[in-house]
């Protein structure tokens, strides 16, 4: 089978990362929305659960915010916090920022977690792996207030977002953040 034919195409769409547009290659964040739909098969390892949910992000035209509002429902237990990491696919990464809380190990700020719900927000570099995570991403190259870190991660396609219970203290339901409406 001959597929010459394909060799243009595979090297015009090698030349950027996908998921990175023109501004995050150039090294500028660029205004953009992403969305994860979270379910427990792709918690490593899988979850099975009933528990659902999708997360929203919404990143300012100046890159120095993001705006979110996460909704999940059905899950197994008590919702002790919730997150966005930084981790390729299909590993498990360090915590780059909460998105709720119920531990206090969060920022001040931080909204408490619903059982199920929603919880919205808005994160800035004061968010960007803050200070007693369990699971800091500094070894990861995201320095505490990396909010360019931040973006990049998400913008580069290796970001998710995790919900954890009680019953599942690692993640009960977890999404990859995608380029989105």
């Amino acid at each position: 089978m001959k597929l010459g034919w394909l060799w243009p195409g595979l090297l015009a769409t090698s030349m950027f990362v996908p998921g990175m547009t023109a501004a995050s290659a150039a090294g500028k964040p660029s205004l953009g929305s992403y969305t994860a739909h979270l379910n427990g098969y792709q918690e490593v390892p899988p979850i099975y659960t009933t528990g659902k949910g999708d997360l929203e992000l919404r990143i300012s035209g100046d890159g120095q915010s993001i705006s979110y509002k996460l909704i999940y429902s059905s899950l197994s237990s008590h919702v002790t916090q919730a997150h966005i990491h930084f981790g390729e696919r299909p590993v498990n990464g360090g915590i780059i920022a909460y998105l709720c809380d119920n531990t206090k190990k969060s920022p001040q700020g931080t909204p408490a977690c619903p059982d199920s719900g929603a919880v919205s927000g808005t994160l800035t570099a004061g968010d960007v792996d803050p200070g007693g995570d369990p699971e800091p991403v500094t070894k990861q190259g995201i320095a505490p207030g990396d909010f360019a870190g931040l973006v990049a991660a998400i913008e580069s396609g290796d970001a998710y977002a995790n919900v954890h219970t009680v019953d599942y203290p690692s993640g009960e339901i977890r999404g990859w953040l995608e380029p989105g409406p």
